[in-house]
């Protein structure tokens, strides 16, 4: 006997209305951003939003009018009275969008939803809509590309919110409208358009609230939006917009401008300029047309996303591989970026008026996605830190923060429809695509850093007097130099300050070789950890399988191994004695076996067997040769390249034993005294500091250098070896 089968429908309660409008729109100011979309869609040219007695909240009005294209009776009937209706997103037969470009301005409609009418319940509990519709008509064989036939009626549509109660259902509560045919009695006499007035309001308005939704008035359009095609008029009746600072002015003084456009295959051109408009002295750095492909430089971010989400290795490289004949998910993008140092010192050298500075800042730091003219929400926003700008400002000074900069950028709609606006208006999807689309703005955000970095040294050195420039390694050096020059009448007490300087000197680096060992250790155990952090989930896979897979489970016990006794090498005591060269570095190298492995990065040794010791702190070798290694992995790794390779040379030359280790990636970028400067880095996840603590330590031992290709001739490095090469050299202590 067959089972009873029940169907019943959705029967929507009517508050569902109320919470679309309620929930999905978190502030008014957000409500009035969503009711501008639909002017903008509505191929408007400019929207009106005006408060009246907006201090009292009983008499308190919001009106909202543009010179769109309105609504027909059929369009209110069959699209407005359906929430979620995909009239401005229809798609094929195979579930693609069908981009319809508006008649009048070509616009990408950017109400994608159907909720955003709703969002006027955000504001108040009534509302009143007037609209005049326009039919447009496209021309073909006409000069004209459309015409304009407005309609001879006009709609008015009432809907009181407080009528959408629990306890009845949506198709309980009937939405009347009236049409007026007399054009004396049209709101809209010469013009097509809607006013939506909007009075029983939610909350009272304040100063605050008015600048706030001012200020996001200002950044709702794009910069580069022509206010003839559409604008947006902004009145409170009131004084509390007055004095709201212009942001045109500060923006032609900012000390670094960045543009950059990346096109669908990952091709980044970038212009450049640092300026100082009141110092001519310390000179400029104008850069135009660099160009670059960062298709590369997307594999490690993309690959350490896909680590963490425990993706296996094998699928990991079939990706990897797959990037390299692929475009970009969004099209061209254009980035562009203000940027400022808002220190006294600073700022007097490109202004007069620092206060109105700070002002302009203060309204409109962040940087800001545009889709076309309108503005991607809460992107850019104070506290969205989105990019993680200031995180990274917390981990390494050399880094702008949020409130240095007021950036945007710029999408073209007809191709980010693989980037989804959440329902709730915050942001796209976080989907594979856009992570893609947010690694690609960290990198020309990074570049930007480190062009910025580099003029802000030569800024600050040219300010600072010459005691302050001196280096903490060359002061007690300085100090001496001091006391020798003034004039001692006591050379007893000049002595003794001498030997007192010394004495600081002596006590500083013992200090530092204290603080050397726990900085080193602390670098290389976290490259193993995060590994180990990675394995273990997956160890926990393979235990729980069943059947159990012996094989799999034996080699991530092994790889677990290679770890731990990674970190164990570098914590085991060492000294200043002799240790065995050959075996230090292949101990260092056994650190990265399966990360080498997964790579498909091959290391080649080719050892002095006469050199058997060097005199090191083992716990130092080690740290220095597996962060060269972690260096040219990770480089390694943004190229597509067969036979990836880092090579080992060690030789002697008059009792200096020497390592050579060069791999043949793409080598480095910067200037020598760059590299070796603490915190300055091009990794994704680099903090700056491994070179500068090799600098530091090989002070003690001999000596650190970043070779040239004809360095690399000369020590008969073989020619397919040509990408970053770095040389130890111990010469101390031998």
């Amino acid at each position: 006997m067959a089972e009873e089968i029940k169907v019943k429908h959705f029967k929507p309660k009517a508050h569902i209305l109320k919470l679309l409008g309620e929930e999905l729109i978190k502030s008014p100011i957000m409500a009035i951003y969503e009711l501008v979309k639909n002017s903008y869609d509505a191929d408007s040219s400019f929207v009106n939003v005006s408060f009246t007695n907006i201090q009292n909240l009983e008499n308190a009005i919001v009106t909202i009018e543009d010179n769109g294209t309105g609504l027909t009776s059929e369009v209110i009937e069959n699209v407005w009275l359906e929430p979620g209706t995909d009239h401005r997103k229809p798609i094929d037969q195979n579930g693609n969008r069908i981009i319809n470009r508006s008649p009048i301005f070509n616009r990408v409609p950017m109400g994608e939803k159907g909720v955003g009418r709703f969002a006027v319940h955000k504001l108040g509990n009534s509302i009143k809509l007037f609209t005049r519709p326009a039919n447009i008509i496209t021309c073909v064989d006409e000069k004209a590309e459309w015409k304009k036939y407005i309609l001879d009626y006009e709609i008015m549509l009432t809907i009181d919110w407080k009528t959408f109660s629990q306890s009845k259902y949506l198709d309980e509560i009937p939405i009347s409208w009236q049409i007026e045919t007399n054009k004396a009695n049209f709101h809209f006499q010469d013009n097509s358009g809607t006013l939506i007035e909007v009075t029983s309001l939610k909350e009272p308005w304040t100063r605050r609230m008015a600048r706030s939704l001012k200020r996001n008035v200002v950044s709702m359009l794009s910069p580069k939006n022509d206010i003839n095609k559409f604008k947006i008029n902004l009145d409170f009746g009131n004084d509390w917009l007055e004095g709201f600072p212009d942001a045109k002015e500060v923006l032609k003084i900012a000390p670094y401008y960045y543009s950059a456009i990346l096109d669908e295959n990952y091709n980044l051109i970038v212009d450049y300029e640092f300026k100082l408009a009141l110092n001519k002295e310390i000179g400029e750095n104008i850069v135009k047309d660099s160009s670059e492909n960062i298709k590369g430089m997307l594999r490690p971010k993309i690959r350490k996303r896909l680590e963490e989400d425990l993706v296996d290795s094998k699928e990991i490289n079939e990706i990897m591989k797959n990037l390299k004949t692929s475009k970009n998910p969004f099209g061209n993008i254009m980035v562009e970026i203000y940027s400022y140092d808002m220190d006294s010192i600073s700022f007097k050298d490109y202004t007069y008026d620092s206060k109105t500075v700070k002002s302009v800042l203060k309204e409109n730091y962040g940087i800001k996605v545009f889709k076309d003219e309108m503005r991607i929400f809460n992107y850019g926003e104070p506290g969205d830190d989105w990019l993680n700008i200031d995180i990274e400002r917390v981990q390494n000074k050399e880094w702008f923060s949020n409130n240095q900069v007021i950036g945007t950028v710029y999408l073209d709609s007809i191709h980010t429809t693989d980037l989804i606006e959440k329902t709730n208006r915050e942001g796209f999807v976080e989907n594979n695509n856009y992570s893609i689309f947010y690694d690609c703005v960290r990198l020309i955000i990074e570049d930007f850093k480190t062009r910025r970095q580099k003029d802000r040294r030569k800024w600050l050195a040219f300010n600072q007097k010459e005691s302050n420039i001196k280096t903490r390694f060359d002061r007690t050096s300085f100090f001496k130099e001091l006391i020798d020059s003034t004039d001692f009448s006591d050379i007893e007490k000049r002595e003794k300050l001498k030997k007192e300087a010394e004495n600081l000197e002596k006590d500083f680096e013992e200090k530092k070789e204290t603080l050397l060992i726990p900085a080193g250790v602390g670098m290389t155990a976290s490259v193993a950890l995060h590994e180990i952090e990675k394995l273990v989930p997956r160890l926990k896979e393979i235990v729980n399988d069943n059947p159990f897979q012996t094989i799999l489970g034996n080699e991530k016990v092994d790889e677990l191994d290679d770890y731990v006794q990674g970190i164990l090498s570098v914590l085991r005591k060492g000294g200043n004695k002799p240790i065995n060269l050959n075996e230090s570095i292949d101990k260092a190298i056994s650190n990265y076996s399966f990360k080498l492995k997964s790579r498909k990065i091959e290391v080649l040794t080719d050892y002095d067997n006469s050199i058997e010791t060097v005199k090191c702190d083992k716990r130092y070798f080690i740290t220095m040769i597996m962060n060269i290694i972690d260096n040219s992995i990770y480089w390694l790794d943004t190229i597509y390249k067969e036979n990836k390779t880092i090579y080992f040379k060690t030789y002697s030359d008059n009792d200096i034993s020497s390592i050579v280790i060069v791999d043949n990636g793409p080598g480095f970028k910067d200037e020598i005294a760059d590299l070796v400067r603490p915190f300055f880095s091009r990794k994704d996840d680099g903090i700056g500091i491994g070179f500068y603590l090799i600098d530091t330590i090989m002070m003690k031992y001999g000596k650190f250098e970043i070779l040239e290709n004809s360095d690399l001739d000369d020590i008969q490095i073989p020619d397919k070896y040509r990408g970053a090469a770095v040389k130890l050299s111990f010469s101390k202590n031998q």
